[in-house]
């Protein structure tokens, strides 16, 4: 792994650190989410779930995530390179994309839109959710899924051409946790022991999972300084317990930006904060001593989040929440922490 010590690496090659920029650092570019979609019972709401995202439907939708078959499904290619052209015209250099196994990821394409935009795309590896996860992947040793993990990131995925991936994940975990989703998260531990990436986990919906999955990685040995978790803004909303993961040495990352006070009572009992309410408590840690742990992004996976449909788009965090972070005190400094010298250190191997 010498070669890669050091530096990055995106779906078209090694780059420098200072090479990376602004950074979207957990985001989907072309995926498929079909494995979250809820069949609703009530007929006219079945209507409404088979048809394809439209202005007529958008009201319903985005108080229906997961129920709108057409809105998991984001694989138009030339779409996705328009929607990523706003965020590069407002300063955007570099996005880090979190489809792996369980939402259809596609070097290829994400090769190609790399090209069509001039973006850094950084790829990830492992697998995601226990409900999206392929045939026969019960049989799969632990340390056959490490070795596909780090062949993805030395050698490139299987018929890519030599397409590899940056960093692990976003790793999968529900809660309960599944025994697959522990097999594949103590995989990608072990993963992160060999390549040096980062390990990015996705957990469960409930206030214990995060340290659930903490436990899992200590056993294994994994490096916590060198892991991210995700989702901070709807998983851990506990100020002690955003704390207690913080003083691990764990990257916190505020992944919902745009997404403002509500997330469906099928998925959890929760009181998902707005964009403002993020940055209030982006500045509780920083005012703790974390700065340098916390990373923001928007997590666009959906039809109904993106510009085309009447979401806030890929460059919503510069557009909107970088003025508001202003607003409320944060220097140019530390802006620049969270958006540029953050998932720099973050997605450089070492």
């Amino acid at each position: 792994m010498s070669e890669l010590s050091g530096k990055i690496q995106t779906v078209l090659g090694i780059i420098e650190p200072g090479e990376l920029g602004i950074t979207l650092p957990h985001e989907h570019i072309v995926c498929d989410g079909s494995a979250w979609f809820v069949e609703p019972e009530e007929a006219t709401e079945k209507e409404m779930s088979r048809r394809p995202v439209c202005l007529e439907n958008l009201w319903w939708i985005r108080y229906n995530w997961f129920k709108n078959r057409d809105d998991l499904v984001t694989t138009d290619e030339d779409q996705a390179v328009w929607e990523l052209e706003h965020f590069k015209r407002a300063g955007g250099c570099s996005v880090v994309e979190m489809s792996n196994h369980g939402l259809a990821r596609d070097p290829l394409s994400l090769a190609r839109v790399s090209r069509a935009t001039g973006l850094n795309v950084v790829m990830g590896s492992g697998y995601y959710l226990a409900v999206s996860l392929p045939p026969g992947f019960e049989n799969k040793s632990q340390k056959e899924i490490t070795a596909e993990i780090v062949r993805d990131i030395q050698e490139g995925v299987p018929g890519s051409g030599g397409i590899k991936a940056g960093f692990i994940g976003e790793i999968g975990t529900s809660w309960p946790l599944d025994p697959r989703e522990e097999k594949s998260l103590r995989a990608a531990a072990q993963a992160q022991k060999i390549t040096g990436a980062n390990l990015n986990v996705h957990p469960g919906q409930a206030e214990v999972s995060a340290f659930r999955a903490v436990e899992i990685l200590e056993e294994e040995g994994a490096d916590l300084t060198r892991t991210t978790m995700d989702h901070i803004d709807r998983a851990v909303r506990d100020k002690e317990n955003r704390l207690k993961l913080a003083e691990k040495g764990l990257i916190l990352e505020y992944d919902l930006f745009g997404r403002e006070g509500y997330y469906p009572q099928e998925q959890r009992l929760i009181d998902l904060p707005t964009d403002h309410q993020r940055i209030n408590e982006i500045v509780e840690l920083m005012e703790a001593g974390y700065e340098k742990q916390i990373l923001i992004s928007s997590d666009i996976w959906n039809k109904h989040q993106r510009r085309t449909y009447g979401g806030w788009g890929y460059d919503h965090i510069l557009r909107n929440v970088v003025p508001a972070m202003r607003a409320k005190g944060l220097t140019e400094e530390q802006i620049t922490t969270l958006l540029v010298e953050n998932p720099r250190r973050v997605f450089t191997f070492v």
